[in-house]
């Protein structure tokens, strides 16, 4: 009998460590590159991020040429210059200029897409993500 309570005892807190394990917010940081193409609208990077997080973005500006003044309306984020980098956490969500960098904290579960601000515009540019991860058990 002695046994069996035992071992129901340890199941349940390996259970609880296990769901507690998993709810736990990763901490640390991670850096990240990628290659944001112009010819593609925006490029799915793959990064979760959680409220408390932090995401910081260097980016340049490619050499897309500047657009004629009824191109600028065409552009993602007609207010930044074209072949900038851009952020943004939704998918539904306007843009926010990334050239040369920007500092972005997390309020809510968000995902992270690059793109570059161009219409008609070939190349690459060049992106380094930077994540500062929530630390598990930090609080305000």
């Amino acid at each position: 009998m002695r046994k069996s309570v035992y071992g129901v005892v340890i199941s349940a807190i390996v259970f609880s460590l296990l769901v507690f394990a998993q709810d736990r917010p990763q901490s640390g940081s991670a850096d990240y590159k990628f290659q944001v193409p112009a010819g593609k609208v925006w490029t799915d990077t793959g990064l979760d991020l959680n409220p408390g997080d932090r995401v910081q973005i260097q980016g340049g500006i490619l050499a897309c040429g500047s657009p004629a003044a009824s191109e600028k309306a065409h552009l993602p984020l007609p207010s930044a210059p074209g072949g900038a980098l851009l952020a943004k956490l939704h998918a539904e969500e306007p843009p926010v200029s990334a050239s040369p960098d920007a500092d972005i904290p997390i309020v809510d579960p968000s995902h992270l897409y690059l793109g570059v601000n161009a219409w008609e515009c070939q190349g690459k540019t060049a992106a380094t993500v930077h994540v500062v991860r929530k630390e598990a058990g930090r609080t305000k």
